[in-house]
């Protein structure tokens, strides 16, 4: 722990001293529309149907109804980032307390079989594009995107689920985000791949950090300055039981099993070995892989 408090400090330092960059966002086709606070709330009271602003966000259905009577056309990608604001809009008047529409309905639903689909495919999204939760909820294509996700991991799971799990963890504070992961620009590519015949030609000779994961959960992780040749040493025999009990076939099938990387770019902190490290043992603390000691 005095170790990466010890790295946490550093990186923070250096963030600081470092002017951020920024990266050009490709304008959209079609400008964001803007909504008042009105609009929104008549949009609301028209189209949720009794249930919360949450239950709208997460079942497509009242959302398309919602964007709909703000004369928004869901199906026309160029509507993007207006369906995108129209929903965070929705959600921030919630959390001020002026959305002010009376809900009478609720689900309650068992969320427990798809809770760790969720955790692994929302943590998947925000690592590759450093965004928040609402903007994974709220973007259809960030939508799309943890779903995605979440089928590699558990075949046509259903989407509502797996979006109700999403706010149920972070309501809990299960998806806080990494400190380590927050205090610099890591400058990371994630890429994720199943382990059972895995394309080696995908696997980089760089520095970064390794994640198995199966539908459980996270298995192990682990860092490298060398993310091919450590891989290759795990698959020639690893030396922690529970990971090379998986790799061989011995424990659960490798079938299920996904490979995960978080490759550093040339000039992410992450090149050194110390700050690599910080990064590798606030995921374990965080993520509670099966096969790891804890840091």
């Amino acid at each position: 722990m005095k170790q990466l408090r010890q790295a946490i400090v550093i990186l923070f330092a250096v963030s600081m001293a470092i002017p951020s960059t920024t990266i050009a966002r490709e304008p959209a086709v079609q400008p964001a529309q803007s909504f008042t606070p009105d609009e929104i709330r008549r949009a609301f009271a028209a189209s949720h149907n009794g249930y919360s602003s949450d239950e709208l966000i997460v079942d497509e259905t009242l959302r398309l109804a919602f964007m709909s009577e703000l004369g928004i056309d869901a199906s026309d990608p160029r509507t993007t980032d207006s369906q995108t604001r129209a929903a965070l809009e929705l959600l921030r008047l919630r959390k001020t307390g002026k959305l002010d529409v009376e809900t009478t309905r609720s689900r309650r639903e068992d969320l427990s079989p798809v809770t760790e689909t969720a955790e692994i495919a929302v943590r998947t999204v925000l690592d590759r594009h450093q965004v928040t939760i609402d903007q994974v909820l709220c973007d259809p294509n960030l939508r799309n995107e943890l779903q995605h996700e979440a089928e590699k991991i558990r075949p046509n799971v259903e989407a509502r689920l797996i979006r109700k799990a999403v706010l149920r963890l972070r309501k809990i504070r299960r998806l806080r985000p990494e400190l380590v992961l927050r205090v610099a620009q890591w400058d990371t590519e994630v890429r994720t791949m199943p382990v059972l015949n895995l394309d080696w030609d995908r696997i980089p000779e760089s520095p970064g950090v390794y994640l198995f994961r199966d539908q459980s959960g996270y298995l192990y992780i682990g860092e490298a300055s060398d993310l091919r040749e450590r891989l290759t040493q795990h698959w020639s025999g690893s030396h922690n039981e529970g990971l090379a009990g998986v790799l061989t076939g011995e424990s659960p099938s490798e079938e299920s099993v996904t490979l995960e990387l978080h490759v550093f770019a040339d000039d992410s902190p992450g090149r050194q070995a110390a700050m690599r490290r910080a990064y590798e043992s606030e995921l374990i603390r965080s993520r509670q892989p099966r096969f790891n000691l804890r840091p």
